[in-house]
């Protein structure tokens, strides 16, 4: 016994370290002092991958609008000395002629780089956000013990429009303004080399302040990001526990909270703005300075005769040109520490290892009408909960067919077992097998397809009750459905309602009753028509009438299953086949109901306690 809880305990204290050490690498990060590099970006190639062609397009299309602004700049100095210095009409007619054809060749090129770059960075962000979305369904639930729903909802929701922002807009920008920049200074030289110097001199003063800010703008734009993921979560949870909140008028307390949270936001987003904003000012003053230098030598050039005045008009269109795109370069560096810290976040949630996974070989297994299931030495403790073992040594041996209930006080590992037999988690130790396959050994899908899984809390979804229904199966036919309603009398409900089964039960089917939810739940293991039932405390929570009515429902469907019974109500379950009674996670008691009472044990207590409660009433 001590080795096993050791074990568990082991296997506990593995998970939780690495979950929390998940979720700190997801939500510490803003205290992390980084480099400016794009690596994050980088990580994002494999899913611009598939839109190679339309990519090579686009930068095709925004090496020409780019060759064509630079073009500009020799029109200017022709214009000048060959035009207006010599006054020849003639060439001032041409010039201007190629100036407008060159204008119309840049416009349309620059149509099809937005139009390419914009539908590229759209499809590759939806193709980020579904892998982001169908490695998180799949992550266990261990990991959703130490981590918010919100936050991973703020990442797959906020942060890719972010990256599609700033990617659409600002990777095009920065690469088209790279070009001028660098075409610029080629310019440059080939106008004046030694004003080119003087120029090049200046350029390390404006990059010094992008280098030293860049790095503070990252970690602001990580905190603000992680700010909105807080405000996300918290608006996700407070509507959720709406009545709740107004049943214990804690209106003003949520207001204040969310204020929090919103304020946290903003001050992280105002010096972001603040610290971009300084940026861009040194860049222009630095870039501007140096170019009122450049045009002081330049005019004692021209005076001098070593220049012609079209040459300078040349340099300062280019010295402008390299400039500007200098600013710009600074204003997108910042914009895309944001996108590097929104890649980090989405980038984060693929890195997440569930412990709950298949095997590389599975072995086939077929969907059989009779099952046995095993429960060997099974020992298991949840990892948010290491210290505390659930299930100790635990052995059950449940034949086809047969009426299994399990119950005992709260807290006593019941519903563990059935998250244990649909790998919900794994167990620390021991091991469950089926028709003598250990579950690991099988997938998912082949595990789970034997078993339909109605629980306490069963989940509508938002919908009519015909997709709640056949949720499951999408194939069944609308007659399918309504036979399975007429066959079972706890169904007839809805073909009373509005729409029949056209009827939107709303948000979580905010719109049924408990008793109604629990019934369209069992409407769906019709559907599924597994040969295992378990029912997790379904009718716990219900008044007589309605229980009564779900029993009768779910005695139907059982007659040729294997049925296994959370309960809490020791009446529902007096005609099972084996009643187990589990105290401090190992089985106290077994029998049928006769047998337990004779025993004069923990189950006659319980069930005398119940009796007792309901005379009272």
């Amino acid at each position: 016994m001590a080795a096993s809880k050791q074990n568990h305990h082991l296997y506990a204290t593995e998970v939780i370290a690495k979950f929390v050490n998940s979720a700190q690498k997801m939500t510490k990060k803003t205290t992390k002092k980084t480099k400016i590099n794009f690596s994050n970006l980088l990580a994002l190639t494999p899913f611009f991958r598939p839109y190679l062609r339309e990519i090579i397009f686009a930068l095709v299309a925004l090496i020409l609008t780019s060759l064509t602004i630079l073009f500009f700049g020799e029109i200017i100095k022709y214009l000048i000395d060959y035009g207006f210095v010599q006054k020849n009409e003639q060439f001032l007619n041409f010039t201007l002629l190629t100036f407008c054809g060159v204008t119309l060749i840049m416009a349309f090129a620059g149509y099809y780089r937005s139009s390419l770059i914009n539908s590229v960075t759209e499809k590759a962000i939806s193709d980020l956000r579904k892998k982001a979305y169908n490695h998180v369904i799949t992550i266990s639930a261990e990991f959703f013990e130490v981590f918010k729903s919100g936050d991973v909802i703020s990442r797959l929701t906020v942060d890719t429009v972010t990256l599609y922002q700033i990617i659409s807009n600002s990777i095009s920008f920065l690469l088209r303004n790279l070009m001028l920049f660098i075409g610029g200074i080629g310019f440059l030289f080939f106008t004046s080399f030694k004003l080119t110097l003087i120029s090049l001199f200046l350029i390390p003063i404006a990059i010094a302040p992008i280098i030293i800010m860049g790095r503070k703008i990252k970690n602001l734009s990580t905190q603000s990001q992680q700010a909105i993921a807080s405000v996300t979560s918290h608006i996700e949870e407070t509507i959720n526990g709406i009545k709740t909140i107004q049943s214990y008028l804690c209106e003003a307390k949520e207001s204040n909270n969310f204020s929090y949270f919103v304020d946290l936001s903003l001050k992280a987003a105002l010096q972001k703005i603040a610290l971009r904003a300084l940026l861009v000012a040194f860049v222009i003053a630095f870039a501007f300075s140096g170019i009122a230098v450049v045009l002081w030598f330049g005019g004692h050039q021209v005076l001098s005769g070593k220049m012609t005045s079209g040459d300078l008009s040349s340099f300062i269109f280019y010295s402008v040109i390299s400039a500007t795109s200098l600013v710009a370069i600074s204003q997108i560096s910042g914009q895309l520490q944001s996108a590097s810290a929104a890649a980090e976040r989405v980038l984060d949630l693929l890195k997440i290892d569930s412990p709950v996974k298949e095997a590389e070989k599975t072995i086939p297994f077929l969907t059989q009408e009779k099952i046995t299931i095993n429960f060997n030495q099974v020992s298991f403790a949840y990892p948010s909960r290491g210290d505390s073992a659930i299930l100790n040594n635990f052995n059950l041996e449940i034949k086809p067919q047969e009426k299994i209930a399990i119950v005992g006080a709260s807290g006593s590992g019941k519903s563990t077992i059935l998250q244990l037999l649909l790998r919900f988690y794994d167990v620390s130790s021991g091991s469950i097998s089926i028709n003598g396959y250990g579950i690991k050994s099988l997938s998912f899908a082949d595990l789970r397809k034997n078993f339909a899984y109605i629980s306490q809390d069963c989940f509508i979804f938002s919908g009519s009750v015909f997709e709640n229904i056949t949720y499951v199966n999408r194939e069944v036919r609308e007659s399918e459905v309504e036979r399975v309603i007429e066959e079972n009398e706890a169904l007839h409900f809805i073909k009373y309602l509005p729409q029949k089964t056209h009827t939107f039960v709303g948000e979580k089917g905010i719109q049924l009753s408990g008793g109604e939810k629990q019934r369209i739940a069992i409407a769906r293991a019709i559907i599924k028509n597994s040969p295992i039932l378990l029912l997790d405390e379904a009718t716990s929570a219900l008044d007589n009438y309605n229980a009564a009515i779900i029993d009768q429902a779910i005695a139907k469907i059982a007659k040729d299953k294997t049925v296994i019974t959370i309960a809490h109500k020791l009446s529902s379950i007096s005609s099972s086949d084996r009643i187990i009674f589990i105290q401090n996670g190992e089985i106290a008691e077994i029998g049928n109901h006769q047998e337990l009472l004779i025993k004069n044990g923990l189950y006659k207590k319980m069930y005398e306690a119940e009796l007792a409660d309901s005379l009272k009433i």
